[in-house]
C-alpha cells in the first residue's frame, strides 16, 4: 500500500515552517549512495529473502507495498505528546530536515527518479515519520522500555512481551539494502528533547552483538557528545564527507576496517582487478587454491587470532622453521548469517568492481578453510572461532556455504594468500618446532 503524504497544520496560525528556504549547510559530496536492491540479487534472494509485510520500511524505495499498521504515524504522534508545545515541536523537526535535506537527498542513488519526483514537503515528513520510527525502535532494540518510550506495557510493537524474533526482523529490515533513512538526518532528531530524555535510559556498555554495536556507537554516542558540547567548548567538527552514508554503510566499513572510528570513514579506493579461483588458466593452477584447516594443518601452517575482526585482518607469515596463518577471531551467532548476508547484497548493490567486495572475498576463504566440524574444532581451540552456543558451531560449515555461493571471484591479496598457503612445504623434522 502506498503511504499518503501529508502535512501538520499550525494551530496558532503562524506561518508554515514549509516555506522557509532550504539552509545550505554541509554540501559535501556524497561518496557512498543509498540504492535499491540490485535486481540480481533480489533474483538471487527469492521472496523468502526480500522485505516481508512485517518488515517496517525505511525512505523512499520499498514504499509501494508498507503495511498499513506501520507506526510510523503513532511514533510521531508519540513525539508530539511527550514533547511538549505541538507547534514548536513541528518546527524544530521541520528545521532539523531542512538544515540537511540537500545531504539528505543526494545520499541516495535516485535513478528510477523517485526521490526526485518528491516534493520538498513530501520528502520532509518521510523523514521525519520514517527516522523517527525507526531511533524509537532503535532505542527500544539498545534497552528503552516501553514505558519510557510513552507506550503501554501491551503495546503490539513496543510492548513488554517482545520476542526474539521481533528485534531479529526489525534488524533484519534496518540493515536490509536500501531501506535506510541518511545517518544526517538520523543524527540530527537524536539531538531534538525526546530522544535526549531517552538517552540516559540506555546502557553506557557497547554491545557486543554486531548491528546493536552500530545503533550504538552510530546513533547514541554521537548524541551523548552533543549533550557535552553545549556546556563546553565544542570540538573541532568532523568532517562530513567522511560520515558513514547510513547505517549499513558503517557497518561495512567497520567489517573492512575495525581499528578505525565508525564515525568516520575513506572514500572509495581505486579498482585493481580481481582473480577468478573457477578459472582453471593460468600460471598458479587457481583451482588447487583451496585448502581447508585441517590440510593446512597437516602441511605445518599453525593458526592464531588476531584482536581485529575485520575482513582485511587475514595475514600470512613463514619463518625459517615455522609458519604461522593470522585470522581474526569469527564470531557465531543469531545474526551472523543475516550480517554478513546483508553486507554481501551491499557490495553488489553498490555495483563495486569485484576487486573491491572484500566481505565476499573473506566469506569465500572462510567457507574453504573451515569444510567440516573438525576445522571448525581446531580454529575454535585456538580462539579463532566463537559461538554463543555448540549448535552455532556445528551449524557453522553449512552457514559459509550458503554465504559463500556459487561466485568464486576473489580479491588480489587473498588470491595471493592462497598461492602462499598452496606452496608452503615444511620438512617433518621442522613442525615440531612450529607448534
Amino acid at each position: 500500500m502506498s503511504t499518503s503524504w501529508h502535512k501538520y497544520e499550525l494551530v496558532d496560525g503562524s506561518d508554515d515552517p514549509e516555506d522557509i528556504p532550504l539552509v545550505a549547510v554541509n554540501e559535501k559530496p556524497v561518496h557512498r549512495r543509498i540504492c535499491k536492491c540490485h535486481p540480481s540479487v533480489l533474483d538471487e534472494l527469492g521472496e523468502k529473502g526480500k522485505l516481508q509485510v512485517s518488515h517496517p520500511r525505511f525512505g523512499p524505495f520499498y514504499r509501494e507495498d508498507e503495511s498499513e499498521v506501520s507506526g510510523k504515524k503513532e511514533a510521531w504522534d508519540k513525539v508530539l505528546e511527550k514533547s511538549g508545545d505541538k507547534n514548536r515541536t513541528i518546527e524544530n523537526y521541520l528545521f532539523a530536515t531542512r538544515r540537511v535535506e540537500k545531504r539528505a537527498r543526494a545520499s541516495y542513488a535516485d535513478a528510477g527518479g523517485v526521490v526526485r519526483n518528491l516534493t520538498e514537503s513530501q520528502f520532509r515528513w518521510m523523514m521525519i515519520e520514517d527516522g523517527c520510527f525507526f531511533l524509537q525502535l532503535a532505542l527500544f532494540i539498545l534497552g528503552a522500555s516501553s514505558q519510557q518510550l510513552g507506550y503501554p506495557d501491551n503495546h503490539i510493537i513496543f510492548g513488554k512481551k517482545k520476542k526474539k524474533e521481533d528485534v531479529n526482523r526489525w534488524i533484519e529490515a534496518m540493515f536490509f539494502v536500501g531501506n535506510q533513512v541518511p545517518l544526517v538526518v538520523l543524527n540530527e532528531f537524536m539531538k531534538q528533547s525526546f530522544f535526549q530524555k531517552i538517552l540516559n535510559q540506555v546502557n553506557r556498555e557497547t554491545p557486543s552483538q554486531l548491528p546493536k554495536r552500530i545503533l550504538y556507537e552510530l546513533l547514541v554516542l554521537p548524541a551523548r557528545e552533543h549533550v557535552t558540547n553545549q556546556t563546553v567548548t565544542s570540538p573541532k567538527p568532523r568532517g562530513e564527507e567522511q560520515q558513514p552514508t547510513d547505517l549499513l554503510h558503517a557497518l561495512h566499513s567497520f567489517m573492512l576496517d575495525p581499528g578505525r572510528s565508525l564515525s568516520n570513514v575513506n572514500p572509495d579506493e581505486a579498482d585493481t582487478g580481481d582473480v577468478d579461483l573457477g578459472d582453471s588458466g593460468g600460471v598458479h593452477g587457481t583451482k588447487d587454491l583451496t585448502l581447508s584447516a585441517s590440510e593446512l594443518n597437516k602441511k605445518g601452517i599453525r593458526f592464531r587470532k588476531v584482536k581485529e575482526v575485520g575482513c582485511t585482518e587475514i595475514s600470512f607469515t613463514d619463518y625459517f622453521i615455522f609458519a604461522r596463518l593470522y585470522l581474526p577471531v569469527f564470531t557465531i551467532g543469531d545474526d551472523t548469517e543475516l550480517v554478513f548476508k546483508s553486507l554481501k547484497h551491499y557490495e553488489e548493490s553498490q555495483q563495486q568492481g569485484k576487486s573491491k567486495r572484500e566481505v565476499r572475498s573473506y566469506l569465500q576463504f572462510m567457507n574453504d578453510l573451515i569444510c567440516t566440524y573438525e576445522d571448525v574444532k581446531l580454529l575454535a581451540k585456538k580462539g579463532i572461532i566463537k559461538a554463543d552456543n555448540p549448535y552455532h558451531k556445528e551449524k557453522l560449515p553449512t552457514i559459509l556455504s550458503n554465504l559463500a555461493g556459487q561466485d568464486k571471484h576473489t580479491t588480489p591479496n587473498l588470491h595471493l594468500l592462497r598461492i602462499q598457503l598452496r606452496d608452503y612445504n615444511i620438512a617433518p623434522w621442522e613442525r615440531a618446532f612450529g607448534e
